[in-house]
């Protein structure tokens, strides 16, 4: 969150210079999202004043710069398709409750302290779910280029020479033609709207412009609860503030690798759910950090939250005193724009290496993408996360488990040297369940099934010596073992059992199934009970 010690004479001239960069970066992507949203192109433009004002003075990530940015957008066009043919009347009011509700969302996110969780996502998942939205963009980009639907699109020799195709395919060109050096100084986007709009001045053509910026600040917008679409408002909601948070955070990340600081991930919530429930009742898209324009404001001096606000003033100001020339941009060249964004965030590098890279992980990736297009992005994520963590948990399980040893006196090679001793005094009528390492609820089933191929006519020693926690269902396997034995009659012991995981035992009254005196500090105590015991009955 913005201080007085941000503010800093040394630090000020670098955060102008970095606004000023990142607005000139900013403001043709700011129409882009807008026009392509359906919400128009002031949507975008207030998206990026108000979520970079916002998240700015909220946040924690320094030199954050926020606004629209690509999935938002992809996310936002199907909310606002979707509740205006449900609902034609509160369609698009309920639309930007939803908004609203994904800010208060990800504020909830950040004041319990989650942030850290939502960048535990494998990468395959990172990658399919990132290339599915540039696929989406991608499509979404084709009526505006080429004047038709892609069910109705036909490259013809007359559609691909008609003059609003040309211009947004040179365009294009200029965008992935145009010197990385040069675009330090002027962006690509630039010189594409700067002349796309000349052309369209000059040459007379008749095309799709982007239409003028009303200089009017945007009405406060009261929030509307559509019951028919209650359900839908939810999920949406969720998803526009996972979407925010993914986004912030990945840009936030690479903001600590550029500058060598660590952000505050759950601050960063706040300042952007704050940044987002504003938006929404001004009917502004949804925004969230965006690592293009941070890293321009970052690279260009920007060093403190001050750099994003400046960046919202300025885009305001160019608003209420230039949007009229909005009127002069052809939507083709945002098309163009937001093709060459969608190209660009799918996955090549990925894609490249597909044959080095294991089978699932090409699998996974592979779903994400076409679940992402197909379906929609929560499905996409989910079904994802879901699938990685199945497999992680599977092989963390077979780690876990190589931490479990049953083992005979001949067999127990991890023993001091008194332990072994004593183990070997009992003529091989114990054995000895050494458990190390945390203990997750996917060991519970080897657990189990270890102790049931035994011997059960043996004492068992459950020895916890190196255990430091252990799950709860792995918790309830050890009660069953523990009851198992009992029933038959046979004795079980426990050692060495840390406070922590006696804690959860107790929670379970796991302890209250075993007498107190088959309950040892050490493990040694335990075999010297043992040893005594098959002593006394010798």
């Amino acid at each position: 969150m913005l201080s007085l010690a941000h503010f800093n004479r040394q630090t000020i001239k670098g955060d102008v210079f970095g606004a000023l960069t990142s607005t000139i970066v900013a403001l043709p992507f700011a129409l882009a999202f807008g026009v392509t949203s359906g919400a128009g192109a002031s949507a975008g433009i207030y998206c990026a004043i108000i979520t970079g004002l916002f998240a700015s003075l909220f946040g924690g990530t320094n030199q954050q710069i926020s606004g629209p940015n690509t999935g938002l957008t992809v996310a936002m066009v199907a909310i606002l398709t979707s509740f205006v043919a449900q609902s034609p009347d509160n369609g698009i009011a309920a639309a930007f409750t939803v908004v609203t509700l994904a800010g208060l969302f990800q504020m909830l996110f950040g004041f319990f302290k989650l942030g850290k969780y939502f960048i535990l996502v494998s990468y395959p998942v990172i990658s399919g779910f990132t290339s599915g939205i540039g696929v989406l963009i991608i499509l979404s980009q084709i009526e505006p280029l080429f004047g038709h639907s892609l069910p109705e699109l036909q490259l013809s020799l007359g559609t691909l020479t008609s003059t609003n195709t040309l211009l947004g395919l040179a365009c294009l060109a200029i965008l992935f033609i145009w010197p990385q050096k040069f675009s330090r100084v002027v962006p690509a986007s630039i010189i594409a709207v700067a002349g796309a709009a000349c052309f369209y001045v000059f040459s007379g053509a008749e095309m799709p412009v982007v239409g003028a910026i009303t200089s009017e600040l945007p009405s406060f917008n009261m929030p509307v609860w559509e019951s028919s679409l209650a359900s839908e408002m939810i999920k949406s909601a969720l998803l526009i503030a996972t979407l925010s948070t993914l986004d912030s955070l990945m840009t936030s990340l690479t903001v600590d690798s550029i500058t060598n600081e660590l952000h505050d991930s759950d601050q960063e919530l706040v300042g952007q759910g704050i940044g987002n429930m504003v938006a929404g009742l001004f009917g502004a898209l949804p925004g969230g950090g965006a690592t293009m324009r941070t890293v321009t404001n970052l690279r260009a001096g920007g060093t403190t939250p001050l750099s994003g606000m400046l960046h919202a003033l300025f885009i305001l100001a160019i608003v209420l005193w230039a949007g009229e020339y909005t009127a002069y941009i052809p939507v083709a060249v945002l098309a163009a724009i937001l093709t060459h964004v969608g190209i660009s965030i799918i996955d090549w590098n990925f894609l490249k290496r597909i044959h080095q890279i294991p089978l699932f992980s090409v699998g996974l990736m592979i779903s994400t993408m076409v679940m992402s297009v197909a379906f929609d992005l929560v499905t996409a994520v989910l079904v994802g996360v879901f699938l990685a963590n199945l497999v992680t948990i599977r092989r963390l399980s077979e780690i876990q488990l190589d931490n479990i040893k049953l083992c005979t006196a001949k067999e127990a090679e991890h023993l001091t040297i008194a332990e072994k001793q004593l183990f070997e005094a009992m003529d091989d009528s114990v054995l000895l369940l050494n458990i190390s390492g945390p203990i997750g609820f996917g060991v519970a089933r080897g657990l189990k099934q270890s102790v049931s191929e035994t011997d059960q006519n043996k004492t068992l020693l459950i020895d916890l010596t190196d255990a430091r926690f252990v799950g709860i269902t792995s918790t309830i396997a050890i009660e069953e073992i523990i009851v198992s034995y009992r029933n038959q009659g046979r004795d079980i012991l426990l050692s060495n059992v840390c406070e922590r995981v006696r804690n959860d035992f107790n929670k379970l009254k796991l302890l209250d199934k075993i007498p107190t005196e088959h309950v040892f500090a050490t493990r040694l105590d335990a075999f010297t009970y043992l040893k005594e015991r098959v002593k006394n009955r010798a």
